[in-house]
């Protein structure tokens, strides 16, 4: 589950006493960033800076398939040999022979990255993009590229991209049957160049061109607010290697001013460090409480449990999710609403349960495996499913655009806050 990926702001800017406080380092991010099937599914620990090992392992698995290469190779010298027409690099087409074999698997998040795609991956977990501004997943029942969350105020927002919007061509080139991966190298670019979009907007059946100017996108890792009278809002972006640091510190100067209750919004989180998700949630939960169960396919099944000294477990408390929070998100919501710490507000979430470990190669590319799922503590799976929040509040695009936000509304209101009026039309 450690796979961080995008960060993606509030849809609404918090209303409160103005006293926002932006805490840590801005993440700057890809226009598009990888999620879900992309780079938000989940990490384990995996082997990012070293080549792996396994090419030189001698076990049963590796020696069926080796008895079989002898016909690919027999297949691959004819084609090299007496092929007329234009063939592809030998690097080029080992990669492409990985994937078609990953192709077999009915599993999007595992993966295979080239070289050049690999270093696009870590300069991800570094967090410096440019591009269009939205988080996008690769929709199986399309076999495209669907918008899961424009960014507001952002490039693809202000040009009228919306949710669920299908892309498929990229500057008149054709994404659909592709890969996420893939189309992200052509969505993303440098600040200031252009992008044609052609999408589907299945609510209206329309198909639509629209042209996007790329710009650097920063967002801060961590937002907080005082709204509803007395009550602490805190936003968390992503689960970074800074996440429960950040929110440990909001959480202790919320506590100092003797707020009411606290909102904890995740909506448009799409996860990142497993250990930061223990982290955070060990912020709200009793100690030595269960945080997830995590399964592999030998059997083997690790508990991760609290850690440390929680900072409150009896004030009052909201999580706000939506369809964009994934992965650790869904980990520390889970928690949150299995162990009945507080209640789930907004829309269903993603539904993210699986575990990739990332190996790199001898030649820099990378090969992402599932290699477990995860479960909350009540032992439900999330995976393809998500969580349904205990109070199911959606936002419309004309309450997005307007600056509404129901769902934050909603838990100002059952935490016992002020609700602001809405404006006179």
């Amino acid at each position: 589950m450690n796979e961080p990926n995008s960060i993606a702001p509030s849809t609404t800017r918090p209303r409160g006493t103005g006293r926002a406080l932006v805490i840590g380092a801005i993440s700057i991010l890809i226009a598009v960033v990888i999620f879900a099937v992309g780079f938000g599914a989940g990490f384990g620990a995996g082997n990012l800076g070293q080549p792996s090992t396994a090419a030189g392992q001698d076990d049963g698995a590796a020696d069926t398939l080796r008895a079989q290469f002898p016909v690919f190779w027999e297949a691959m010298d004819l084609l090299y040999r007496d092929f007329y027409g234009e063939l592809p690099a030998a690097n080029n087409a080992t990669y492409a022979a990985i994937r078609g074999v990953l192709g077999q698997l009915d599993d999007p998040n595992t993966s295979f990255m080239s070289p050049e795609e690999a270093e696009f991956f870590r300069t991800n977990l570094q967090g410096s993009f440019e591009g269009i501004g939205a988080r996008v997943d690769w929709d199986p029942n399309f076999n495209t590229v669907r918008i899961v969350e424009p960014f507001e105020n952002q490039p693809a927002w202000k040009a009228g991209v919306k949710r669920d919007d299908l892309i498929t061509h990229v500057d008149g080139e054709e994404i659909v049957g592709t890969d996420l991966t893939s189309a992200i190298e052509k969505i993303r670019g440098p600040k200031g160049t252009p992008v044609v979009l052609t999408i589907v907007r299945l609510a209206t059946e329309e198909t639509l061109d629209i042209e996007v100017v790329r710009d650097r996108i920063e967002i801060p890792t961590i937002e907080t607010d005082t709204v509803g009278g007395n009550l602490a809002y805190i936003k968390l972006n992503t689960f970074n290697e800074n996440a429960a640091e950040l929110v440990r510190q909001a959480v202790e100067e919320a506590l100092a001013e003797n707020p009411d209750g606290l909102i904890f919004d995740l909506r448009g989180n799409p996860g990142g460090l497993l250990r930061q998700a223990v982290e955070v949630s060990s912020i709200f939960l009793g100690k030595d409480e269960t945080v997830l169960i995590e399964r592999f396919s030998d059997g083997k099944e690790d508990i991760y449990k609290t850690e440390g000294e929680p900072l409150t477990t009896d004030l009052p408390m909201v999580v706000l999710v939506n369809e964009g929070s994934a992965s650790a998100s869904e980990i520390v919501a889970g928690a949150v609403q299995d162990m009945e710490r507080g209640q789930l507000v907004g829309a269903k979430t993603f539904g993210k349960g699986s575990v990739q470990l990332p190996q790199t190669l001898s030649d820099g590319s990378i090969l992402r495996v599932t290699i477990a799922r995860w479960f909350t503590p009540d032992d439900r799976t999330i995976d393809g499913e998500g969580l349904e929040p205990d109070v199911v509040v959606e936002i419309t695009d004309v309450e997005r655009e307007a600056q509404q936000d129901p769902q934050l509304d909603k838990a100002i209101e059952l935490l016992g806050g002020e609700v602001e009026p809405l404006p006179v039309q």
